[in-house]
C-alpha cells in the first residue's frame, strides 16, 4: 500500500491542529525530562515564563497556532488546573506579554549555544 500520508500534504487547519499537537508532545516530553510535572509547579510565574517562553520559540508564523490556547492546554493536560486557574494563567500570560517578559530566542544565542554543546561532546 505505501505511505500515502507522505504524499497526501496536510492543510489548513489539519495543519495547525497537526502542528498544535507536534508542539504540545514535545512540550511535555521536555517538562518529563527537566521533572517539571511536580503540583509544586502549577501556579508557579517563574515556571510559566518558561513555558510561555518555550513556545514562543518552538511555534513559527506559519503554524498559526494561538500561542495562549497552547499554554493552557499543557498546563491542563500536565496539572489538571480547573476552569478557575486556567482563568488566572490567562490574566498571568496577558500580564508577561504585555511586560515583554515573553521572547524569542535571538539566533546569536542559539548559535552560541550549539557550538558550546557541541564542543563538550568532543
Amino acid at each position: 500500500m505505501g505511505d500515502a500520508l507522505g504524499v497526501v500534504a496536510l492543510k489548513h487547519h489539519l495543519f495547525s491542529d497537526f502542528r498544535e499537537d507536534q508542539i504540545k508532545k514535545t512540550i511535555m516530553a521536555r517538562l518529563q525530562e527537566l521533572n517539571m510535572t511536580q503540583p509544586k509547579y502549577k501556579l508557579d510565574t517563574e515556571f510559566l515564563t518558561f513555558l510561555t517562553n518555550l513556545i514562543e520559540y518552538l511555534v513559527q508564523k506559519k503554524d498559526k497556532v494561538d500561542k495562549k490556547k497552547l499554554a493552557i492546554d499543557v498546563m491542563r493536560d500536565v496539572f489538571g488546573a480547573t476552569e478557575e486557574e486556567q482563568e488566572l494563567l490567562k490574566r498571568n500570560i496577558d500580564y508577561l506579554h504585555s511586560n515583554r517578559v515573553i521572547k524569542r530566542v535571538s539566533y546569536y544565542k542559539l548559535f552560541k549555544t550549539a557550538i558550546g554543546e557541541w564542543l563538550r561532546k568532543k
